[in-house]
């Protein structure tokens, strides 16, 4: 959504009635747009931007009192990356994260994905990965580490936004869940967005001299899919601190590790003698875990 489409400000707007619900469908700062119910009888609903008194996210379910979201519901998960001490919640009530790379600009990020997936993990979330831009090329390389996490069971979906090809299978598991699109910025998820969903006007950005996305999406925006389901649109990232998850649980978001029985049972896959890990995980996933068990102290 462009700035000149979004609603005015609250106070240019009827205030709702006190004590009603709704859902978050748009963040922009401390502000957020929210799609009422309808009442008994069928009629208020409608869409008011308001101010929140509370640490909301993008698709909670809010109350709404004196024209301010004021407390949100119970979530059945929560997103979250975190840094400097600081944790944020990403998006609310996503059954479905959708991590989408480019084909080769930007550069393919294993690490990144892989932060990513293990946040998923973290919130119950199943989790996809697209690749988008394949009219640039798939690098053998990039399709290699895709097939390594296709068995390890994500879903990958090889697309191509420009020339809307490849969106069948995508767009039919879509339909079957509230996702969140994640993502290094540049990497087409806006692009995608626009095929996905009609109508929708978002601003496209290009890469900077460096080959990395510029931050064009700065609100987080949840959409209605055409053949159901919904999407949930946030800023690209370059970064996904998981100061959040505990240390000894890490193993549990990496499938290959899940259940792995080393010799000794507190076996933590760094290297200590009997491990098992180097002989069921890729060299590179292996690499990613024990980085992110070295940040984890």
């Amino acid at each position: 959504m462009s700035r000149s489409e979004r609603p005015p400000a609250a106070k240019d707007e009827p205030s709702p009635e006190p004590g009603v619900w709704g859902d978050v469908i748009e963040m922009v700062g401390k502000r957020v747009r929210v799609r009422l119910d309808p009442d008994a009888s069928g009629g208020g609903g409608g869409e008011h931007v308001l101010p929140v008194r509370a640490k909301i996210a993008i698709s909670d379910r809010v109350r709404v009192h004196e024209g301010a979201a004021v407390a949100f519901a119970p979530r059945t998960a929560e997103l979250m990356r975190s840094g400097l001490h600081k944790t944020q919640v990403v998006c609310a009530n996503a059954s479905m994260l959708v991590m989408v790379v480019a084909a080769r600009e930007p550069p393919f990020r294993a690490g990144l994905i892989d932060r990513v997936l293990v946040a998923a993990g973290a919130a119950g979330m199943k989790a996809s990965i697209v690749l988008n831009k394949c009219d640039q090329g798939m690098p053998s390389e990039v399709l290699e580490k895709l097939a390594r996490y296709e068995a390890l069971g994500y879903p990958i979906f090889l697309v191509s936004a420009l020339q809307q090809k490849g969106l069948e299978e995508l767009t039919a598991m879509l339909s079957e869940h509230t996702s969140v699109f994640v993502g290094h910025s540049g990497v087409g998820k806006t692009s995608l967005l626009q095929v996905i969903v009609p109508g929708v006007v978002r601003d496209i950005g290009v890469l900077d001299q460096w080959g990395r996305g510029r931050h064009t999406t700065i609100a987080a925006v949840r959409f209605d899919l055409p053949g159901g389901g919904r999407v949930i649109d946030v800023p690209g990232v370059r970064e996904f601190g998981l100061e959040h998850i505990d240390r000894e649980n890490l193993h549990a978001y990496f499938p290959e590790l899940a259940d792995l029985r080393c010799k000794f049972r507190d076996c933590l896959h760094m290297g200590e003698e009997g491990c098992g890990a180097e002989d069921v995980c890729a060299e590179d996933r292996l690499e990613s875990y024990q980085k992110l068990m070295e940040e984890l102290v």
